[in-house]
């Protein structure tokens, strides 16, 4: 059985509109007699619409800031939840809401039957660069152990909008947070430090793979996909639909956008001006 697992929290409507929409993907392409889908919330009534096809792990404000830990560098409350849904036996799959499966899921199923692992994709080599922001961090990273975790030339920086590990590796997600509160102990201030501590102790298995052909993760074009999910969404409902309505519209009308758009001179100029002193 594979559990698969999202959190959607908060007050942006959006957020839970992407939730709605992975799910209903999921719904689409996971191999139905396989799957079970979990989402962490704090607002369960807003999934309502999925009935018995959904569990709810309901999550409050209280349990979020003590996930987030402290100082609040980075997703450290994706481990957390993490470590949390790993179910007995099978594999967890935790995705960001801002995900969607693309294709049927049963050779990745398979994949982590066999022992794979699996990051949405890998980004870079730590010490093999050339981005300033990247290097910086390298330079804060060389040659240094945390949590008995030594960082060198060869670990990546991995996206983890989808993280897909088998129940017997478990441990590696307790050993992956020990580094993250490790990391920021010692001052390492870096927005994706949660995808860095995963891609770390993950990585060095040799068994970790990109779950890119499988995934669409958008965080680049939100704008975009979120216009047509709520599109899409409204439609279902005017229309009365249930959820496998939507899965079996999405199968046959897949949302054709690219997951990332790059902003123009001009946008990154306006940013920059904006941007405080």
């Amino acid at each position: 059985m594979i559990r698969y697992a999202t959190l959607a929290y908060g007050d942006d409507p959006a957020v839970f509109r992407r939730a709605a929409m992975l799910l209903v993907s999921l719904v689409a392409y996971a191999p139905a007699a396989a799957r079970e889908l979990v989402v962490v919330t704090d607002r369960p009534e807003r999934f309502v619409w999925f009935g018995t096809l959904v569990e709810i792990e309901h999550v409050d404000e209280g349990r979020l800031t003590a996930w987030r830990g402290t100082p609040v560098i980075s997703m450290r409350q994706k481990l957390e939840a993490a470590r949390l849904l790993v179910p007995a036996s099978g594999a967890l799959v935790l995705l960001d809401a801002d995900t969607l499966a693309l294709q049927d899921l049963h050779a990745f199923a398979d994949a982590l039957a066999g022992g794979a692992l699996f990051m949405h994709r890998r980004e870079y080599a730590l010490g093999r660069t050339r981005r300033r922001g990247n290097r910086r961090l390298w330079r804060s990273l060389r040659g240094r152990t945390f949590a008995g975790w030594r960082v060198g030339a060869d670990d990546a920086m991995w996206n983890s909008g989808v993280l897909a590990v088998p129940a017997a590796d478990r441990a590696r997600l307790d050993e992956a947070l020990a580094l993250y509160d490790a990391l920021a102990a010692d001052g390492i201030d870096h927005f994706a430090l949660e995808q860095l501590a995963e891609a770390i102790v993950l990585g060095r298995t040799g068994r970790l793979r990109e779950a890119a052909p499988w995934f669409a993760h958008y965080w680049g074009n939100k704008r975009g996909y979120d216009a047509e999910i709520a599109r899409r969404l409204a439609d279902a409902f005017l229309d009365g639909g249930s959820v496998k309505d939507a899965a079996a519209a999405l199968r046959e009308h897949p949302i054709d956008l690219p997951s990332e758009v790059r902003s123009s001179r001009g946008e990154k100029l306006a940013r920059w001006i904006r941007a405080p002193a």
